[in-house]
């Protein structure tokens, strides 16, 4: 994996985020209805672009597969909803649904094959890649285990949004209030934004004792 020799600061470091890789999916989850589907697709397609080219430019690293994953589902949607009025209609009702399933998805499958979406962020920072590399004894396994707590963050939030949507969409009219639209799912996406600070502080923290000692 290729990083950009420096630990990203400013901008460059609010890019190299899985906070920030999320933003399209939070986007679609939040915002797509009916009413506001078009809108939403397009600013999903542009923040993932946006994502894309500016660590490019930026830190000088490749799109992860958040960012893939996000440009080619919105892509997709965007240009199925201009081509066919049928598949508009249905992504109109459905795209915050597939856009929560795809999270999920994407989560638990790199969980389970030992590859949590959050170690390709981890693994940006020159430091954490040097010691990756020299496969410091302990160091990967911790690293995966860390990085699977804050993909498990994500997961569980998602699970959260999904839900509120299955409730709203399919329930009974008395879900489809401000409780179950915005109030849970704005801070389930919140209590996730603040665990993944939280525990990557705390991973810079204990990342040392993984460091050579002085000659």
């Amino acid at each position: 994996m290729t990083t950009s020799g420096s630990e990203p600061q400013g901008l460059g470091r609010i890019l190299n985020s899985p906070i920030t890789g999320f933003t399209p999916y939070i986007i679609i989850s939040l915002f797509s209805s009916p009413n506001s589907f078009d809108v939403a697709i397009g600013c999903a397609v542009a923040s993932a672009l946006l994502i894309i080219a500016g660590n490019w430019m930026v830190n000088r690293i490749p799109a992860g597969q958040l960012d893939w994953a996000a440009l080619i589902l919105f892509g997709g949607m965007l240009i199925a909803g201009l081509v066919d009025d049928g598949a508009h209609s249905w992504l109109m009702e459905n795209a915050n649904l597939m856009a929560d399933g795809a999270v999920l998805v994407m989560t638990i499958g790199g969980i389970l094959v030992g590859r949590p979406f959050a170690l390709m962020y981890a693994r940006l920072s020159p430091k954490f890649e040097a010691a990756w590399q020299k496969d410091t004894p302990g160091f990967r396994d911790w690293g995966v285990r860390a990085c699977r707590n804050i993909s498990l963050f994500w997961f569980a939030a998602f699970i959260v949004q999904l839900g509120c949507q299955l409730l709203t969409q399919f329930g009974s009219s008395g879900y489809d209030n401000v409780v179950w639209n915005w109030i849970v799912p704005v801070a389930a996406l919140l209590l996730a934004m603040r665990e993944t600070h939280r525990y990557s502080a705390k991973l810079r923290a204990e990342a040392v004792k993984f460091e050579p000692a002085a000659g």
